[in-house]
């Protein structure tokens, strides 16, 4: 009996063992692999752009930067552009802005400028195959909020040159200017290069006044509506510097006296916008 009870506990340990090592007490998970996302992929999931200012001065430039959004929360960083697969890079304002830096080496920042008040919204667009694949928005407001564009008469730029804005749609580029003396002055031109090639007068008129409008509102004279006798009074008695101008539209603000004027007087070529402190 002794003998069958041994052997009994010989088989049923024998057993047990074999359940060890079949069903180890915890079982070893295995884990399925991950697809591997590339570097590339990997950057361009993360970009992202930013401002410090969203409400800005019109002429007065404001910066966009692009950064990585997952591993630099400071907004600054490098992005490693050479390991971006994509075909282009676009920086997209509608009506402003349309520019593709892909072939640039620096594609960190970018200097934005309005010439017209209104709500606006800048896109960074990566393009791959004729396809977005990766949108990047920020909103801008830009104001009129000082005398005359770019300038308070109080407190005078430092500089002659104080700001400029640019239409890629229109293909111009528009430029301010402040000139001290005796009675200061600034004015607003069109700016003529390789790049915005020269326009007609009348083409360039045309530009100067919807910026003008758009600003100042309906002007308080204009040459389609009064004789031209009476805007050069009105511009002689607003005006301290008598510069040789036709104005053909004027307006008045609570601190600057202003005009969209032809030059030279007798035989125009170019036209500018003009604007000196009320005396």
């Amino acid at each position: 009996m002794l003998k069958k009870y041994f052997l009994a506990s010989c088989i049923a340990c024998i057993l047990f063992s074999c359940a060890k090592d079949n069903y180890p007490e915890t079982p070893e998970v295995v884990t399925p692999e991950k697809e591997a996302i590339s570097y590339s992929d990997k950057l361009i999931k993360n970009i992202n752009v930013h401002t410090e200012v969203n409400t800005v001065n019109i002429f007065k430039e404001t910066l966009v930067g692009v950064y990585d959004e997952e591993n630099h929360k400071d907004y600054r960083s490098f992005i490693d552009w050479d390991n971006v697969f994509v075909d282009s890079v676009v920086w997209h304002i509608d009506d402003v802005l349309h520019y593709n830096t892909r072939t640039e080496r620096n594609l960190a920042y970018r200097g934005i400028t309005f010439n017209k008040p209104g709500n606006y919204e800048f896109n960074l667009l990566l393009y791959k195959d004729s396809k977005v694949i990766k949108r990047s928005s920020l909103t801008f407001r830009a104001i009129a909020g000082k005398d005359f564009f770019n300038v308070n008469w109080e407190n005078p730029p430092a500089s002659n040159i104080v700001g400029q804005s640019y239409s890629y749609k229109k293909g111009y580029r528009i430029d301010q200017t402040y000139v001290k003396g005796q009675y200061p002055y600034s004015y607003v031109s069109l700016y003529y290069g390789d790049q915005f090639p020269k326009q007609t007068p009348e083409k360039g008129k045309e530009y100067l006044m919807e910026v003008a409008q758009t600003t100042f509102g309906t002007p308080k004279f204009v040459s389609a509506q009064n004789k031209q006798a009476e805007l050069d009074e009105k511009y002689i008695m607003l005006f301290k510097n008598k510069l040789n101008y036709t104005p053909v539209a004027i307006w008045e603000n609570g601190a600057s006296s202003i005009a969209l004027v032809g030059s030279p007087k007798d035989a125009i070529e170019t036209y500018f916008i003009i604007a000196e402190p009320k005396y």
